[in-house]
Order: C-alpha cells, then sequence, then structure tokens
C-alpha cells in the first residue's frame, strides 16, 4: 500500500542489437515520503537471522506493541484489539480474537505491523494490524531442509548452564517452476516437537516418609522432583503452508494455504498430578486456511483484485484413555481395565493427602470435555485506480460470514453417569426431559451441538450454530503532490453478530411462567426464548485522514486521524440457554458471563510522526500518538424486578473507557562495513477503567462502588525497547575462516507492569494455599490505589552465532542460538500481598498460616516453600500465569539450501 518512484535515464538502442537480461536491483527506501503512518517492515531474511524463532516473537520487537503472560497488546488496546491477515485473508480467532494461524518463519516473505493509523481499508481492529505475505515460487528449482534441536545432554542433567528442554525442529521447503515458466509454487513443512512445551526455572526437590493423612495406613510415600524439566507436559506440531502462481500477464492468479495441526499434553500443576500424568487432558487444534487471489492488470494505471477464502478452526480438549466419550471418564467398569481403583461405581480414586497437600491418585480424573469449531467463508474486492500522476483512487469491500460451534461439559460427568444409572428407562429414551437432565446434571453449555457433543445443522434447534456476518464497503483517495499527500478514505461496516437482546428490560428475563427453573418449561422440559429476541446488525462509518509532508527525498512528516470500531469477540455473547437459565438464577458465582445488546468498542485515533534519513545508511522516525477508546465491556451485576422468577445476575455492558498515549522511536542502520542495527523505542501510558471486560467482578459480587477514573492498565508498560545488531562477514571477506560468519545479538528491555498491592484471607490447606487473591476477586481487598505499583525492570539478551560453508551447489548454515543469555531471572508477576515474586505473605502472616503450621507437621513447611514460594506452584495453578521469565536455552542447528 505505498508508493515508490523509479526514475531510469535509459541510453539509446542501436536498432537490432541483441542483449542479454539485465537485472536492476533497489533496497527498499529507508523514508518513504508516501506514507501517512508509520508501518513497520520486516523481510522474512530479518525474521529468521533473529536469535528467537517464531513470527510472534518478531511481532513484539516493533514499537507500541506490548507481549504480556503470551499475550500481544497494541498502543494500550485490550486484548483482542488486533486485527491478523495472511495473504490478504483474516485469521482472526473471532472468539476471543487471538491469532489462529501459525506461520513456519521460513514460508515467510515479509510481515508488517501497523500500529494504529492504517487506512480505510481494513477495519475491525481498533488498536493494530498485523499482515503477513507467504514467500512465491522461484523461477529456479530451490530447496532447503533445516533441522535445530536443544538436546545436547540427558534429561534433568545440566550442562553449559542450562538443561535440554526436549526442544527439537525439522523444516523442509521446496520452489521452482511448474511446467512452465509462468507457473511457479512454493512449499514449506515443519514438524516441532517440545517435552517441556513451557519452560520454567524450575528447582527440583525431595521429601521422605510423608503419610497419606486420608490413609495413615498405606504405604509411606516419597515426593521426588528433580531441577530442570517439568514431566507431564507435550507439544507435538505440524505445519504446512504454500503457494502457486499463475502469472499470465497482465492476469495473476495466486493459490495459497496454510495447515496447523498442534496437539499437547500438560497441566498447570505437575507436582499434585506426579502420580497422575498419564490422565491429564489432551488438547488438540487444527487450522485449515485457504486463499485464491486473482488479479487483473487491466492497464498501466488500473487493476483490481479480488479473493476468495476459507478457514476452519477446531479445538478439542479430552481424556487420553476414553476420548470422546465422557460417559465414561467417571465409570469405574471403564476404569478398571486401566487399572485403576475407584471408590464407588462414579467416585475415582480419593487424593493423597501429604503434609496438607492433595496429590491425585493414579487413574484420578483430570480431563474435562470440550468442543470448538469456527468455519469462515469470505472474500474481498480491490479496485486501484491511478488518475494522472495526483489521485490514486481505491474502492471495494470484504465479505466473511461464520459458522461457530461450542461444547463444553462445565460440571463433573460422574453426576451426569450417575443420574443414567438412576433412571435407565429415561436415559434409553430419547426426549427434551432427558435432554434437561443432561444439560443440569453435567452443566453443558452448548450451541451448535447437541447435549450430546453431535453438531447440528441449522435451525435444528434453539441452541443451533451461531451464525455472524460481516461485510464492509470503502473508498479511498491518496493525492500526491510533490511536497503534500493525502490519504482520506471513508468505511462502512455491517456487524450482525447473531445474538440477543431483551424486548423489554433485563430486569425480568427470559421467564416462563410456572417454572422453577428460570427458561424451563415444567411440562415438557423445552427451553424457551420468551422475553428475547434477535438483535439487528450493527451499522457505522469511519472516517480516515493521513496527511504526509515530504519536506525533502530524506525528511517526511505525517499526521493521521481516524474512527475505528470493533464488534465484541463472540464469547463474550454466545452462551447456551440452558447455562445463561443458571446464569440468571443468580445462585452462582459467575466470574466470566455474557452480555446482551452489546455495542462495538470506538476508538479515535490521532497521531503525528516525523522521519528523517540521516544518509545513506541511517534514519530515524519518531512518533507521537494518543488514543481515545470508549464502549469497552465491563461486568455489572443486573438487578431485576422484585416479581421476577430470577435474582440478580452478572452480565455484561458497554462502560469501560480508556485514554491511552505515548512516543515511539526508531532508528534504523542499513548494512555497512558488515553491520546492520535497528533500535525500537516505545514510551506508553494506558489508562483506563478496566483492563479486561471482569476486571472489577469482585466489586459487583461485594456491591462496592466501580472505578470512574482512568488507573494504569494491568499491561501498560511505561518504557519497552529492543536493539538488534547483525554482524557478518561477506563472501570472499575476511578469509577461509571468517567469511559467511555472522552475528546476531538480541537486547530487549522492558520498565514492568503495574499491579495493585491487595490483602485478603485466601487461605486453604494444598498447593493453591496464599495465592487465591491472585484470582478470585471476592477475597481479595485493595490497600492502595488501582495499579498503583509495578512489577520489576526486565532485561533480557539473546544472541546467535552462524557460518555458512559451500559443498558444490550446496550451501550449508552451522548455527546456534542461545535465549536469555545471562540466564537472568526476571520477574514476570509478583504476589499482590507482598509486591514480590518469592514470598505470598501467607508463611509470614501467622494469621493466615499458623493454624496449618501446627497441625501439618514438620514437613509442611519446607513442602510448601519448595513447591509455591520456590516453582511458584501455586501462583500458575490459579492465574495460569508465571512468576518469572523462560531460563537460559541453547539451541544447535544446521540448515541446508540449494
Amino acid at each position: 500500500d505505498l508508493t515508490t518512484e523509479a526514475d531510469f535515464l535509459l541510453d539509446a538502442l542501436v536498432e537490432g542489437v541483441v542483449m542479454d537480461e539485465i537485472v536492476v536491483q533497489r533496497e527498499r527506501d529507508l523514508v518513504n515520503k508516501n506514507a501517512t503512518n508509520t508501518p513497520r517492515i520486516a523481510s522474512g531474511e530479518d525474521i529468521r537471522s533473529l536469535p528467537v524463532r517464531g513470527v510472534q516473537a518478531a511481532v513484539v520487537l516493533a514499537p507500541g506493541v506490548v507481549q504480556q503472560n503470551g499475550n500481544l497488546y497494541i498502543r494500550g488496546g485490550r486484548l483482542g484489539e488486533v486485527g491478523y491477515y495472511l495473504d490478504g485473508a483474516s485469521t482472526r480467532n473471532v472468539l476471543d480474537g487471538t491469532n489462529a494461524t501459525t506461520v513456519i518463519p521460513e514460508a515467510l516473505e515479509e510481515l508488517q505491523v501497523q500500529a494504529g493509523g492504517y487506512t480505510a481499508q481494513y477495519g475491525g481492529a481498533n488498536s493494530g494490524i498485523v499482515r503477513q505475505t507467504m514467500r512465491s515460487g522461484t523461477k529456479d528449482f530451490k530447496f532447503s531442509l533445516q533441522a535445530e534441536t536443544d538436546n545436547f545432554t540427558s534429561q534433568n542433567n545440566q550442562a553449559l548452564g542450562t538443561y535440554s528442554y526436549g526442544y527439537s525442529n525439522y523444516v523442509a521447503t521446496l520452489s521452482g517452476p511448474l511446467f512452465s515458466d509462468k507457473i511457479s509454487f512454493f512449499f514449506a513443512g515443519e514438524n516441532q516437537f517440545d517435552r517441556d512445551f513451557r519452560v520454567w526455572f524450575w528447582e527440583g526437590f525431595h521429601f521422605e516418609n510423608l503419610v497419606d493423612r486420608n490413609r495413615p495406613t498405606d504405604t509411606v510415600r516419597t515426593l521426588d522432583m528433580q531441577s530442570g524439566n517439568v514431566p507431564g507436559s507435550m507439544r507435538n506440531r505440524y505445519n504446512a503452508s504454500g503457494t502457486l502462481t499463475f502469472d499470465f500477464n497482465p492476469i495473476i492468479v495466486r493459490v495459497s494455504g496454510n495447515y496447523t495441526n498442534n496437539r499437547q499434553q500438560g497441566t498447570a500443576l505437575p507436582v499434585a498430578n506426579l502420580f497422575a500424568l498419564n490422565r491429564l487432558p489432551i488438547n488438540q487444534t487444527t487450522n485449515v486456511l485457504g486463499n485464491l487471489k486473482f488479479t487483473h492488470i487491466v492497464s498501466s494505471n488500473l487493476l483490481y483484485e479480488v479473493n476468495f477464502n476459507y478457514a476452519d478452526n477446531r479445538n478439542k480438549i479430552n481424556d487420553p484413555d476414553h476420548g470422546d466419550n465422557f460417559l465414561l471418564y467417571q465409570d469405574s467398569v471403564a476404569n478398571a481395565q486401566y487399572g485403576y481403583q475407584y471408590q464407588n461405581i462414579t467416585t475415582g480414586p480419593s487424593d493423597y493427602n501429604l503434609a496438607g497437600f492433595p496429590f491425585r491418585r493414579p487413574g484420578a480424573w483430570r480431563a474435562g470435555f470440550q468442543l470448538n469449531q469456527q468455519q469462515r467463508w469470505g472474500g474481498s474486492a480491490d479496485l486501484t485506480w491511478q488518475e494522472g500522476t495526483i489521485h490514486e483512487l481505491k474502492v471495494g469491500g470484504s465479505y466473511d460470514t461464520y459458522k461457530v460451534r461450542a461444547y463444553q461439559i462445565l460440571g463433573n460427568p460422574s453426576s451426569l453417569l450417575t443420574w443414567y444409572r438412576n433412571n435407565p428407562d429415561l436415559a434409553r429414551v430419547p426426549s427434551a426431559e432427558r435432554d434437561y437432565q443432561v444439560r443440569r446434571n453435567a452443566r453443558v453449555n452448548n450451541y451448535g451441538y447437541d447435549v450430546y457433543g453431535n453438531a447440528l445443522n441449522d435451525d435444528e434447534s434453539v441452541d443451533g450454530p451461531k451464525r455472524p456476518v460481516y461485510w464492509s464497503a470503502y473508498a479511498q483517495d491518496k493525492l500526491e503532490y510533490s511536497d503534500l499527500v493525502v490519504n482520506a478514505g471513508l468505511r462502512f461496516d455491517y456487524m450482525d453478530n447473531d445474538d440477543i437482546r431483551f424486548i423489554d428490560d433485563p430486569t425480568t428475563p427470559n421467564t416462563v411462567e410456572g417454572s422453577t427453573n428460570p427458561s424451563v418449561d415444567p411440562t415438557t422440559f423445552e427451553y424457551k426464548a420468551t422475553g428475547i429476541e434477535k438483535r439487528p446488525a450493527f451499522k457505522a462509518v469511519s472516517p480516515r485522514l493521513g496527511v504526509a509532508f515530504p519536506v525533502t527525498d530524506r525528511t517526511v512528516f505525517h499526521l493521521q486521524w481516524g474512527k475505528f470500531i470493533q464488534a465484541p469477540s463472540l464469547n463474550q455473547l454466545y452462551l447456551s440457554t440452558a447455562e445463561q437459565s443458571r446464569n440468571w438464577g443468580g445462585q452462582n458465582y459467575i466470574p466470566n458471563p455474557v452480555g446482551f445488546d452489546l455495542d462495538p468498542e470506538r476508538t479515535t485515533s490521532y497521531e503525528v510522526g516525523f522521519s528523517q534519513q540521516i544518509s545513506d545508511y541511517a534514519s530515524f522516525d519518531m512518533t507521537a500518538y494518543y488514543r481515545d477508546i470508549s464502549g469497552q465491556i465491563q461486568v455489572i451485576k443486573q438487578t431485576v424486578d422484585p416479581t421476577a422468577q430470577v435474582s440478580a445476575y452478572n452480565t455484561l455492558v458497554n462502560g469501560d473507557f480508556a485514554t491511552t498515549k505515548g512516543f515511539e522511536l526508531t532508528i534504523r542502520l542499513r548494512r555497512i562495513s558488515r553491520i546492520q542495527a535497528q533500535f525500537n523505542y516505545t514510551f506508553a501510558d494506558a489508562k483506563g477503567t478496566g483492563s479486561t471486560n471482569n476486571s472489577y467482578v469482585g466489586a459487583a459480587e461485594q456491591g462496592t462502588q466501580f472505578p470512574t477514573v482512568i488507573s494504569p492498565l494491568d499491561f501498560s508498560q511505561a518504557h519497552r525497547g529492543a536493539m538488534n545488531i547483525d554482524y557478518r562477514f561477506g563472501e570472499d571477506d575476511g578469509g577461509p575462516v571468517l567469511q559467511r560468519l555472522g552475528f546476531n545479538l538480541l537486547f530487549t528491555f522492558n520498565s514492568g507492569h503495574p499491579f495493585t498491592l491487595a490483602t485478603g484471607s485466601g487461605g486453604q490447606q494444598g498447593p493453591e494455599t496464599g495465592a487465591l487473591i491472585e484470582n478470585d476477586q471476592r477475597s481479595s481487598f485493595p490497600v492502595e490505589n488501582v495499579n498503583a505499583s509495578t512489577t520489576p525492570w526486565n532485561f533480557n539478551i539473546d544472541l546467535r552465532v552462524d557460518k555458512t560453508v559451500q559443498m558444490g551447489p550446496l550451501s550449508t548454515n552451522f548455527y546456534i542460538y542461545i535465549m536469555n543469555l545471562l540466564d537472568t531471572k526476571n520477574v514476570q508477576n509478583v504476589y499482590r500481598r507482598t509486591g514480590n515474586a518469592t514470598d505470598d505473605g501467607y508463611l509470614s502472616d501467622p494469621g493466615l498460616s499458623g493454624t496449618a503450621v501446627q497441625e501439618l507437621g514438620p514437613q509442611y513447611v519446607p513442602m510448601y516453600q519448595a513447591i509455591n514460594l520456590v516453582d511458584g506452584q501455586h501462583y500458575r495453578n490459579i492465574t495460569g500465569n508465571d512468576l518469572w521469565g523462560s531460563p537460559r536455552q541453547i539451541r544447535f542447528g544446521m540448515k541446508i539450501e540449494y
């Protein structure tokens, strides 16, 4: 989407002279005077040279981008406000807003990050967009084979200051012509295996003579955990990417596809499951994306493009022994064949109680059952017309339709199994009453699937598949004068989320007269949808305006203003009628409710920037931005009519707002005298009334005041930066030893993120002791203003060293890269009682721990310290996040290219 000037001075050619082909190459301008915002562009070669692996690892280096607890945030926007594209097709997961597609780095041609300020062509993303383009085929046949691993030592044995984490990665690429020089293909395949897919700073421990307090006569237990490797986690991923290009100029057809199959097993609580690792849940995800792009260059100043794409994303979580048959998960007869000894027909083996800590016995049920599927058919069309030398007119639009299904057992399957055994006649007869009992006993949240997990077709029930539809149209004009560039556009969005709203008001929701269960007919046991209706589609117009002032070819100022809107993530809207009925009951704590009649979030963005090329090899750009965000989603406690059959319930509404501002700096040094470098820095001030939609569910439950003024957001990092230096000897440079030797150093830093010091009881015996206030806001009471404290600064250095050797037609690159070179134990999160990562404030407070210390024996305190304080076991179990960053990891690799 950028204009590049290419001026040529051609000598007159003597007629009849035959010449060989002349190839003219030019490097991308360090300053593009036609850009009215600040796109950050990285080539695939740059990404593959980094001492880290993966596209997301490259994205987080861009100014304005924050990575926290594995999630991406751009310019203070919430999780889910980023748009993701691959070859022009959206890859955004509409349920949670994350990127649904994994791309092999070796398949990537270019990566572009736009932190705000993008044109009217792009929508559905309020904070930024990440665009990825896959490689095309080549005129000559080329292939590469690459293998890398960290298996330089045996498991749990330390070498070179670190451990082997069971990592291996194999990549193959192939490209070339197909049948003719006008048809070319590219293919890449990858297999990545991780024995420890979530690497920890893990210290081993050993305890003997532990008596099971639940069964004192049983064998005395020994608890032994070795340092380095954490048991019970595995990930195996297969990726495939490819493109097929038909270059029949003026018509070009490009077919591209991407496939991912990821299978992993593990838990956030490995110590508690030490004796029952074989029944840890299996989580399997598959993603398929196909795209067909048709380009017609009608004339030298007119072209149009048409895209058709299809995506299918699926996820399943189940038990490794019984798979999809969740009725057998707690069946004593079915589990006996695996040697599991149950207490009774539906109750699994009780936990060991070792010094007050629960440990699952062999055969303990650990997996729920969950299905998710998103299918999308979509397309877009764009027409570009260069009218003279001033106007570049572009019009187009997009259309996406989804089919979304979800199935989740939120309760314990044993209660469902018990009901089946107590009602054998009814259990064999399909009926609305049986379906109702299944939902009630197992707490099934299902739409697009029936109560047993079978896919439903359209309109088969009130809980059929959801079918959101989104389409858009835009028009923009880029006016290019010698000293002024204006990019003005207008975008129209149509958003049909296929959600519901109340016909009257939310104080009397969906009730059926005479029923003891809201929304359930007492005679037919069928769920009714009384009092609600489908919400009409939302429509909005968003203007965008960007202005660039190219003072010279090397000096450019730019201004940008725009309006942006984004539909809610669909997991904030969708819930089965049965589970919603339970929520309306009001007797349960619902930390993640859904909303009704939610409007899109709105953002107004302002940006001003300055770019300067210092020399032929160096440039810098500075950008300042301000964003005003309104209509963000928050949780409230909805009061109800005193005569209603339901109680006050938690729900989501548009209520939060935020203002974010910041400054971004990038300094680039194009390769000169073997060195190439880039430095990125961001200063950000991101404040709002809430960081997530359930930030203040504790206040809703306790009936206390909601924040009405902005405070620092959880994911705000005031200072963040990255410096990448690549030093490389060229061919025939430095002698036979140094030629084609390279070093890549990556230094990253950030100033930590805000948190709120708090107090609260949060006491219970076991690995979760002391960490409850990190997650359950009902037991957490702040002792300072919201997010008034900040976690410590983080500093990290990664290093890559590689050497290329030519062996005939084969080029072989040997490399090693070290992540966290200095093995720095960076603090990612802290306990809110104490403000540090090594003390949760439990043992040091006799009022919380005194009783447990006295009753549970002399081994309780050292076990608590080893499991919880040294290894952070209970924090990770409660929050799902880590207290520290990853330790040093060393990987060796080799790549052969032809």
